[in-house]
């Protein structure tokens, strides 16, 4: 097999269980931090008292606390009580400390640290959690290495992971990508949480809160340049309205523009670029002091020119030595390509014309209401509706993926007006008593119409065409347009209970049951828009022209499916407190992602049914939680054991001219096991340091009728993946990070009498991940080399933090990897999307 490889191959054969290849500098990076953590315990306890007069404050404006906005804030069965004066992010990290379930926090301190601003930025300090994002539609969120196979877009069915913000359950993972005005925190809720309410998950669920209206008026603003004319404002507004004490506002927004790095040689057009701006009103509402209202409307608007990939494989022969007819050289020298820039993956560039860009929005409003009943009860009610509308303008490649240097395409669009409503009734007992329970009722519904349209160029006729006759392949795709639509819609009930029971002052039993209803219908249908008769045509020739032309999207069709399925989840867990400080727990927890219908070209006579399974997990978990020093050091570890049925994944066809057509598929087993280390606090006084590692062997157990990859798909037979880890999972993930804050009187002399009230800080932060397959085909090209990045920032403040001056780089190193990684059949190659490269800039903040 011949092939130039721009990226590095990495080693395809099935990795050892547990405990083998761990990286090296993972390990020393690792036990770096770990010992830095406990060997400075003993320092920290002696020194906090001089601690608390240097450590760095918070920024961001605490929302208040009273009754009624915490009972907005919170949404579980357990609270912590923090006193008054502590921070919001120590209360962050602190809210989950008494849950026997394992948790990564985002805090407050933390977004303003590392400039983060949505998940995708919030994505470094989580290592549990991963994105691949070939495009704010084609999104997959995992956690342990479950949720989604791929980015590819899913109309019939959610995805694993659930997101919610605010307490609204997000249902496509592309709305979620964007800014989020008033961000306040993230938390990862890692394994099944169906009894918590919200829709049904089997990987665990993504909390994204945002800072609630206060009765003290305050004002923001905060402002960011950097490298590719990165120009990034955000404003707030929030206080009470008028002088009454009774009801608050906030009002938000945000302006978000960056300059692309990826040059298109022929065009001279830059991509990776965004255009994006968002606002947001609340009004916090307490008539009186047992009810409580929290109104949210927001509006965001995303436009780009992304997601362009650079070549990185192109094979001559397949696996097995047979020479693949019609190679991309081939194909490119008859349709006269440009050239590929020489090195393409080094300097970011592609070739070719046409153009690709797309427009974004989102809008929704929401109502949350708490009310307290007598005796400590609490009332809940969450009620919100949204839209999510995806209009890309690509008139350079769609869905038969990108060719390098040709203009294949004049157009490929899917265009999304997707709309959901939902709804949930919670109640809760009191805190304080050695019983306690909680339940509720939630209802989703949602319509997600899908139309699409691609139309081939005459050198995308030439390209495709390559082995027919000018005459044959003109008329089949020489302006032929191909239209399709699609249109799932999902109604979801479900029921659901928790409980717990001290049964000692040490000792707790909890549990919960849920019962979930889900409908799905919905229907695709295709056909020919536009293109050449074939009337010209011999009947040989016809006949020709009309597999060449269903060859490309498959053949027309129409057909309407529906799915239904009723199931139970819940969990178990048995929790043990030593102490107040300690916590041991084991938990067993049952989830689902529900199933659906399959809205593709399926090739029934190659075994595509329209019916997809619900995917049923079984987890075990171990975990202990430490807090150290007054709660200042927090170490919690977690061992766990996912058994899942009827995983979701994909298979695809191969048509003649090599077209890739994908449908969804069940897996008959899959285990997701591994370990975590999440452990954050204060070192010494005025350094606070985390560490979250995570190894997860997330792998096929059984799957024996997989589709064969790129490379093998001349063998006609399918593919045992058995063994093999599962697309988009690293079996080791890293982040770590150290900020020192120190008095800026520190570097003056004794005499001098200014500079007492400023701070002074400096910080780091590594983030790296192992090897992983990018593509469910799960092809030897596809594999992802292992990468790690390194981000800084330097500042100042006041310890009133009414400002704040910082200047940030985000992958200083200039490291160049891929983030995605494709298969394209027409011609044996393989592309893939870059990660950022090195960017540099700074960030000031004003509080008044």
């Amino acid at each position: 097999m011949a092939f130039t490889n721009m990226q590095p191959p990495i080693s395809t054969q099935k990795a050892n269980r547990p405990g083998s290849g761990i990286p090296e500098r993972l390990v020393m990076t690792s036990t770096f931090f770990a010992c830095c953590l406990f060997s400075t315990a003993d320092a920290h306890a002696a020194t906090r008292t001089a601690h608390q007069a240097t450590s760095r404050p918070s920024t961001t404006p605490t929302r208040d606390r009273s009754p009624a906005s915490a009972a907005v804030a919170s949404h579980g069965m357990e609270t912590i009580h923090v006193r008054g004066a502590a921070s919001t992010s120590r209360r962050q990290a602190l809210a989950h400390q008494n849950d026997p379930v394992s948790v990564t926090t985002v805090t407050e301190k933390d977004l303003q640290a590392h400039q983060i601003t949505n998940l995708q930025q919030a994505q470094k300090l989580l290592p549990s959690v991963t994105l691949q994002v070939t495009n704010p539609r084609n999104t997959a969120i995992n956690i342990r290495g479950l949720g989604n196979f791929s980015s590819t877009a899913q109309d019939g069915l959610e995805n694993g992971t659930a997101v919610y913000i605010d307490g609204v359950y997000q249902t496509r993972p592309g709305a979620v990508l964007y800014d989020i005005t008033d961000l306040s925190g993230f938390e990862v809720l890692k394994g099944p949480q169906a009894t918590r309410g919200g829709v049904d998950n089997d990987a665990g669920i993504i909390n994204i809160t945002t800072a609630a209206p206060s009765f003290k008026r305050q004002y923001s603003v905060t402002g960011d340049y950097g490298s590719y004319n990165t120009g990034n404002i955000r404003l707030r507004a929030t206080g009470a309205i008028g002088n009454s004490d009774k009801v608050a506002y906030s009002i938000s927004g945000f302006s978000n523009n960056r300059d692309g790095y990826v040059k298109n040689v022929t065009t001279g057009r830059m991509y990776q670029d965004y255009h994006d701006i968002g606002v947001k009103g609340q009004i916090l509402a307490n008539p009186t002091d047992r009810l409580s209202l929290r109104l949210i409307a927001d509006y965001t608007h995303l436009r780009g020119s992304c997601c362009v990939s650079v070549p990185s494989t192109m094979l001559s022969n397949y696996a097995n030595g047979a020479a693949i007819s019609g190679t991309y050289a081939q194909r490119a020298a008859y349709a006269g390509a440009t050239a590929i820039p020489a090195h393409s993956f080094r300097d970011m560039l592609i070739s070719g014309p046409g153009s690709q860009a797309y427009d974004q929005e989102s809008y929704g409003v929401s109502l949350d209401l708490n009310y307290r009943l007598s005796h400590g009860w609490k009332l809940e009610n969450i009620a919100a509706w949204r839209t999510w509308y995806w209009y890309p303008h690509n008139a350079y490649t769609g869905g038969t993926g990108i060719i390098p240097g040709v203009w294949a395409q004049s157009a490929g669009n899917n265009q999304v007006y997707e709309q959901h409503a939902t709804e949930e009734l919670r109640i809760s007992s009191p805190e304080n008593r050695p019983w306690q329970v909680s339940g509720g009722v939630f209802y989703m519904y949602e319509a997600v119409p899908d139309s699409i349209y691609d139309a081939i160029t005459p050198q995308g006729a030439k390209y495709y065409g390559y082995g027919y006759s000018p005459a044959v392949y003109n008329a089949a795709l020489n302006g032929y347009g191909y239209s399709a639509s699609d249109d799932p819609v999902t109604n979801s009930l479900a029921g659901y209970v928790r409980a717990k029971y001290q049964i000692s002052h040490k000792l707790t039993v909890e549990g919960g049951f849920r019962y979930s209803f889900v409908t799905r219908s919905g229907g695709y249908e295709s056909f020919t828009s536009s293109g050449q008769s074939f009337s010209g045509l011999s009947a040989a020739d016809a006949r020709l022209a009309t597999t060449l032309r269903n060859s490309m999207f498959g053949a027309p069709m129409s057909y309407r499916a529906f799915h239904r399925e009723t199931e139970p989840s819940g969990n178990l867990s048995l929790v043990y407190r030593p102490n107040g400080a300690q916590l041991l727990y084991a938990t067993y927890s049952r989830g689902v992602r529900n199933g659906g219908i399959n809205v593709a070209n399926l090739n029934v006579s190659q075994g595509a049914n329209p019916d997809v399974k619900p995917e049923l997990n079984d987890m075990f978990e171990f975990g202990v939680k430490n807090a150290f020093f007054n709660k200042r050091l927090l170490v919690n570890a977690s061992a766990y054991w996912n058994n899942i049925h009827n995983y979701i994944t994909s298979a695809s066809y191969y048509t003649p001219t090599g077209t890739i057509i994908s449908y969804l598929t069940n897996a008959n087993h899959v285990i997701s096991r591994g370990f975590e280390l999440d452990a954050r606090g204060t070192l010494a006084p005025g350094l606070e340091g985390r560490l979250s590692a995570a190894y997860t062997d997330a792998f096929y157990a059984s799957f024996r009728n997989a589709t064969q990859p790129l490379e093998s798909s001349n063998i006609k037979t399918m593919k045992d993946l058995s063994g093999n880890q599962i697309p988009l999972n690293s079996k080791w993930n890293l982040s770590a990070g150290l900020e020192y804050t120190i008095a800026f009187q520190s570097f003056l002399p004794a005499s001098a009498h200014w500079g007492s009230d400023l701070l002074f800080y400096i910080g780091g932060d590594y983030t790296y991940r192992t090897s992983y397959y990018a593509d469910p085909s799960e092809s030897a090209y596809t594999r992802i080399a292992p990468y790690g990045l390194f981000d800084a920032h330097i500042g100042a403040r006041p310890r009133s933090g009414k400002w704040d001056v910082s200047f940030w780089g985000h992958n200083m190193l200039d490291k160049r990897y891929f983030v995605t990684m494709t298969p394209q059949a027409n011609g044996g190659l393989f592309y893939g999307q870059l990660g950022d490269p090195a960017m540099f800039g700074g960030e000031f903040t004003y509080h008044l």
